[in-house]
């Protein structure tokens, strides 16, 4: 039932990856023929273990999509639409699990019903004589940059999606499973196209051990994404912290990155992730750095930081240099060093092979003695990081 459905959804994009996480949680929960009451509480199981991220901060709707979603939700439910789109996508997952307990969706008719015209593109069955928008959150970054086979602005079809309260729940249920963060005004949406692939046996692995500690710690590491080598830098060396191992079977995953520039959501940037290799190579950084001392003390760098003293493990400060470095740049003619190294590493241990790591860090090293004799033009903070940096027994943690 469910993958037949999504086999109906004519598009590929952001919106058929959020669909298919969506419906992942029923199949994991509920295989992939649920009944109504199945159907419910695989929703309700899945808004349990979301809770945390369907709290987070998200952007206010727009003037459009309020006026059309307060039209929507008065027929559906009797009532206003609330002010954030996260809000709006709790809001509806909820009713719909009381609408299918109650018996007031068919959801064999729902799913069967996927239909194209000239006026775009109709998810499910009119409840009470409505059907929600895709929201402009999803909607514009498509037509805008036209990922997908839809909405193209004057031949195409029209440039919307209409979806019935079960499909937008699975809309609503994707986003908040991909959700990285609303960080700096855009949001950061995890995706793994062709999921549906691994229904039903693999997917429960791919979710929970993969796409929710992936998309956990960009959350709450509020990573942000300056380059794709400092972004999956960053992404590792969280998930090393907190002790965990993401599958090889999840990646590659994708990142969209989409921001409300002007009046319209745009995707800015998407990015195949694969951190296989990073991830291993920062857990052994970890579990070596926790078993070493210098002098009977942690090997760790102390750094001002929002006028608070942090400590850090040396490449963990470097990684948070070297963004620095390209957001404020450098002083005079000064080399971007931080961030050469870390480029440098990234590549290196991608590679798989050790003899590109030493390279790189006897690079680095090299530089760093230039630095700390005098010849070399660097800020005093990369300086004291550079002294830890050097230690013999860092080295031996690198390498």
């Amino acid at each position: 039932m469910l993958l037949e459905a999504l086999e109906r959804y004519p598009y590929e994009g952001l919106t058929r990856e959020l669909l298919s996480l969506g419906m992942s949680w029923v199949v994991m929960n509920a295989g992939l023929e649920p009944d109504e009451e199945e159907l419910a509480d695989a929703l309700e199981g899945a808004l349990t273990s979301l809770a945390s991220r369907i709290n987070a901060h998200t952007s206010k709707m727009g003037r459009n999509d309020r006026s059309s979603f307060d039209k929507v939700l008065k027929a559906w439910l009797g009532r206003s639409a609330p002010e954030t789109y996260g809000e709006l996508f709790e809001l509806v997952i909820k009713e719909t699990i009381d609408l299918l307990r109650e018996g007031k969706i068919d959801t064999e008719e729902s799913l069967s019903s996927v239909k194209t015209d000239k006026n775009g593109t109709y998810l499910g069955i009119e409840y009470n004589r409505e059907m929600a928008i895709l929201p402009a959150i999803i909607k514009q970054p498509e037509y805008y940059e036209r990922q997908s086979g839809f909405l193209s602005p004057t031949t195409g079809q029209k440039g919307q999606i209409r979806m019935d309260p079960l499909w937008f729940s699975f809309m609503a249920l994707g986003f908040f499973t991909g959700f990285a963060g609303f960080i700096g005004g855009k949001y950061y949406l995890m995706t793994k196209p062709g999921i549906e692939g691994l229904w039903p046996y693999e997917v429960e692995e791919v979710i929970e051990s993969g796409i929710l500690p992936l998309t956990g710690a960009g959350a709450s590491g509020r990573i942000s994404l300056s380059t794709e080598e400092i972004y999956e830098m960053k992404l590792a060396m969280k998930l090393a912290e907190e002790g965990r191992t993401v599958p090889e079977k999840v990646y590659p995953v994708t990142l969209h990155l989409i921001s409300l520039e002007g009046q319209v959501y745009t995707e800015l940037k998407t990015v195949q992730l694969s951190l296989g290799e990073l991830s291993s190579y920062m857990a052994e950084y970890v579990r070596r750095i926790e078993a070493t001392s210098v002098g009977g003390l942690p090997l760790l760098v102390e750094l001002k930081e929002g006028g608070a003293t942090v400590r850090k493990y040396p490449l963990w400060a470097l990684v948070d240099i070297a963004e620095r470095e390209l957001r404020t740049g450098v002083n005079g003619d000064g080399e971007m060093l931080a961030y050469i190294f870390v480029k440098d590493l990234y590549r290196a241990v991608n590679s798989g092979k050790k003899e590109l790591i030493r390279d790189a860090v006897f690079r680095l090293f090299r530089q760093g003695r230039a630095v700390l004799e005098g010849s070399g033009r660097a800020s005093g903070e990369f300086r004291k990081v550079m002294k830890a940096f050097m230690w013999r027994e860092h080295l031996e943690v690198l390498l």
